[in-house]
């Protein structure tokens, strides 16, 4: 049976209540992965972005921690968070080199450039990946 981009993204689509915001950039990533044989790099992607979510889910929930020194646990999140971008910025661009140059151009502008509403958008692909990842995790077995 073969994979299919569009059918994944749909499926993940329905699994998360119709909440996927980037749901064409996700199968266009998902689609690149399939036909280049590298869909480890979307599980990885995938992976990195739950923890990411996770992270920013707390951070953004405003409750504290439990013992006396907050600062360090809040510093260390932040870190741990930056770390999580990277990686998964770094797991996109493996996989976006495979794409033409055009369509690279666009995915690095929409996604990837150091600028407020890339990083906005660049979480909701992270958002939308966190919940290909809780599909994937509910659909095993």
């Amino acid at each position: 049976m073969k994979i299919d981009a569009v059918k994944i993204v749909e499926e993940v689509d329905r699994f998360s209540g119709g909440k996927l915001k980037e749901k064409k950039s996700l199968e266009f990533l998902i689609g690149l992965a399939i036909e280049n044989d590298m869909m480890s790099l979307i599980d990885e992607i995938a992976f990195h972005s739950k923890f990411l979510w996770r992270i920013i889910s707390f951070l953004k929930s405003g409750r504290g921690f439990k013992d006396v020194d907050e600062q360090k646990h809040k510093e260390n999140l932040i870190n741990q968070m930056n770390e999580a971008v990277g990686k998964i910025q770094g797991l996109i661009f493996k996989l976006i080199e495979r794409c033409d140059a055009s369509e690279r151009e666009n995915f690095v502008s929409k996604f990837l450039k150091v600028e407020p509403q890339s990083f906005e958008n660049f979480l909701n692909l992270v958002y939308d990946f966190y919940w290909l990842k809780n599909w994937k995790i509910d659909n095993e077995g």
